[in-house]
């Protein structure tokens, strides 16, 4: 009897070996069939992922500023802004005009003019 064990043992490797190469054939073209269904299920994984981090990050950002003003009214405010640094630099320019020439604008000689 042992010697029919020792011989029993290798047929099941013998067989499965035998069955892995006739189901190959068919269980190739399946797997194959299957990876653009695995694709498009990790991309749209990936998509949803992307977007709720993009959610959650807005949220959070929009939580953080508790005063914070709708689009319009930002821009508005950088408008009025710029109006006050632009204000703000004529009044510096204007300034460093009259402390360079200290005499007044009508008696200026203009290059029209003959002086006298």
């Amino acid at each position: 009897m042992g010697a029919a064990s020792r011989r029993a043992a290798p047929a099941p490797a013998w067989r499965s070996s035998c069955l892995a190469l006739c189901l190959l054939p068919v269980a190739l073209p399946l797997l194959l069939l299957c990876l653009p269904l695995l694709c498009v299920v990790v991309a749209f994984a990936r998509f949803r992922r992307r977007r709720r981090r993009l959610l959650v990050t807005a949220a959070k950002s929009r939580s953080c500023c508790p005063g914070e003003r709708s689009l319009h009214e930002a821009e508005g405010h950088r408008a009025a802004l710029l109006h006050k640094y632009l204000e703000d630099q004529m009044e510096l320019v204007a300034g460093d005009a009259v402390a360079v020439d200290p005499t007044p604008s009508s008696q200026r000689s203009h290059p029209h003019q003959k002086q006298q």
